[in-house]
């Protein structure tokens, strides 16, 4: 009896001890619930809502005055190109050639009653409707160089004024911009080389605007006539004179082969500016982002046109020589009473227009202090020139 006794306590002491070593073994892992079929993690983040559509470009419907085929035509070609490549296709520019759309010369009053939304074109062309000021952003005799006009139009004031001289007659334009430049023109095409002032008495002379007053003065018939007609009128005999553009442009219309004397420098125009004017409203339809690429690509274009239009008169000129053209150099008293009767003749304007007075007096200082750094700092290009 005794011995089973201690059989059954010795079995229960078994079992506890199985229950203890159980109880402290690990668990085993349970086996990992199935994945629903296709799941992945990456769609486990939040859905994209469903594509914005995309930005409507801006089309613009651009006229100049001038036609194809001539390099101030190309000069605007390239800006709108530039224009449309750096938008990345936000703007869809087009450019038309003079008569289009709108008469040409017409381009300004059509941009600003929204014909047109950008005319490329110079403000000398539109003197009628914002007064002779319009010269002085433009060419003008014994005006300023390229390099002079643009530093004064970005920096010394310039474009403010020019946005001033459209606001003042209420025009609906933005303006302040540029697209071309050209160096100065050559004076003339004149059947016998200038020697003096006196032989301009009596000279049917081509040309127009503040320029043609001048030669009025000194005895010069001035005619007006588009420059499609000037080859014929001097070849008839019907004008003994006249000045169209610059020599790599002349020699495009052929003026060479009338045999006559080719006159320089162009003090009567030492540059030509070509300006933007775009419809006000459009200007403010576009975003500030549009605005600044729209400005940043008239700056470009302006530099690369500078430099193709130098570049074409440089051809020009090798080809005039090669043709046997014979080249005169006004002698320095004719520059210089030109100058006088100039700048005799802006003072006379200024005492009557207070808003020239403004423009011209802003120029005439700002040449002072300009061409006074230049003589100091700027060296003589023929004193560095090869022997």
């Amino acid at each position: 009896m005794k011995g089973r006794r201690l059989f059954v306590l010795l079995v229960a002491v078994m079992a506890i001890t199985g229950l203890v070593i159980a109880g402290c073994a690990p668990e085993e892992a349970a086996p990992p619930a199935e994945e629903e079929e296709g799941q992945t993690p990456e769609e486990e983040e939040e859905e994209e809502g469903p594509a914005q559509p995309e930005e409507e470009p801006i089309r613009l419907r651009m006229q100049t005055p001038y036609p194809t085929g001539i390099v101030m035509y190309d000069v605007g070609q390239k800006f709108v190109d530039s224009l449309n490549d750096m938008s990345g296709g936000r703007f869809e520019a087009t450019l038309h050639p003079s008569g289009a759309i709108v008469d040409g010369l017409k381009e300004m009053r059509a941009a600003h009653e929204g014909v047109l939304d950008v005319a490329l074109t110079a403000s000398h062309y539109h003197t009628s409707e914002v007064g002779l000021v319009g010269d002085l952003f433009n060419l003008y005799p014994a005006g300023t160089n390229p390099w002079e006009f643009i530093v004064w139009f970005y920096y010394g004031g310039g474009k403010e004024l020019h946005q001033e001289m459209y606001d003042r007659q209420d025009l609906n334009l933005q303006a302040g911009m540029l697209y071309g430049m050209t160096s100065a023109e050559s004076f003339g095409w004149v059947a016998d080389p200038i020697t003096s002032l006196s032989d301009f008495e009596g000279m049917k002379f081509r040309t127009a605007g503040i320029w043609g007053d001048m030669l009025t003065e000194i005895g010069a018939s001035v005619v007006t006539m588009p420059g499609g007609e000037v080859y014929e009128a001097a070849q008839r005999g019907v004008i003994d004179a006249f000045e169209f553009s610059t020599p790599g442009v002349d020699y495009s219309f052929g003026f060479h082969e009338l045999g006559t004397y080719l006159h320089g420098p162009g003090i009567h125009a030492p540059q030509s500016a070509m300006e933007i004017l775009v419809n006000k409203d459009v200007w403010n339809s576009m975003s500030p982002e549009l605005q600044s690429i729209f400005m940043y690509a008239s700056q470009a274009s302006l530099v690369d046109g500078w430099a193709m239009t130098n570049w074409r008169d440089v051809e020009g000129m090798r080809l005039l020589t090669d043709y046997g053209t014979q080249f005169v150099s006004l002698p320095e008293d004719v520059q210089r009473e030109v100058t006088q009767i100039a700048h005799d003749m802006y003072r006379d304007i200024a005492a009557e227009d207070e808003f020239f007075a403004t423009v011209y007096e802003d120029q005439v200082q700002f040449l002072k202090d300009f061409r006074a750094y230049k003589d100091f700092a700027q060296p003589d290009p023929a004193l560095m020139a090869p022997e």
